[in-house]
């Protein structure tokens, strides 16, 4: 942390917590993702800090261990978590969403590009944002972080309880993958990444739908 930032400026804590959940609550239409604002309000939180994504850009070597745990994640999901979820709720999971991949080629890498855009605003904002923040407020045992990310994560989730439950657990790996690779990013981009485009992958084959 720079020796210089005045106490971490502790005073922003309440209006960034109000933000987060102005925006959990917010009618945004479908069309908005939620990853939006959010890298706005992050980035807007560590200009205000004296901070910058740099400081969170490094270990590039844990990519691969990302994408590794994030295809893991997407197998879990779609081989055990879907069943479990259809036997819970008694309904079918709907996994589209973005049927408009389906046998388009175009669409697919359009959609794809969209998705990874995403996918690293959604990090940026969910742990180099929230976490770290938690991080450099509460030193100790990354337990607390971890869990309020997990939590942040499930909060801004569109979807049933189900999928709120299904985003704090994804979210929570992604924490201890964050703090474990030294509070970087890149591991967690590249899991939420490859769990993203394969998602749309098997929708674009018609494995899920």
């Amino acid at each position: 942390m720079p020796s210089g930032e005045p106490r971490e400026l502790r005073t922003l804590v309440p209006f960034e917590v109000a933000a987060i959940v102005a925006l959990a609550i917010a009618p945004l239409p479908e069309v908005v993702p939620i990853a939006l604002p959010l890298v706005v309000l992050a980035t807007a939180s560590r200009w205000a800090r004296r901070r910058s994504w740099d400081e969170l850009l490094h270990g590039g070597g844990t990519g691969a261990v990302g994408v590794a745990a994030g295809l893991g994640a997407l197998a879990i999901a779609v081989v055990a978590g879907t069943p479990f979820d259809e036997l819970m709720s008694g309904r079918s999971v709907e996994w589209s969403a973005f049927p408009i991949v389906r046998g388009n080629v175009s669409q697919a890498v359009l959609v794809a590009i969209i998705v990874i855009a995403m996918a690293i605003a959604t990090e940026l904002a969910l742990r180099g944002w929230i976490v770290e923040r938690v991080l450099e407020l509460s030193p100790g045992p990354p337990i607390l972080p971890v869990l309020v990310g997990a939590c942040a994560e499930a909060l801004v989730t569109r979807g049933d309880l189900a999928a709120r439950i299904g985003a704090g657990l994804f979210g929570a790996g992604l924490g201890w993958m964050y703090v474990s690779s030294g509070r970087s990013v890149i591991a967690p981009i590249g899991a939420r990444t490859a769990f993203a485009l394969g998602a749309v992958a098997l929708e674009a084959l018609r494995v899920v739908g």
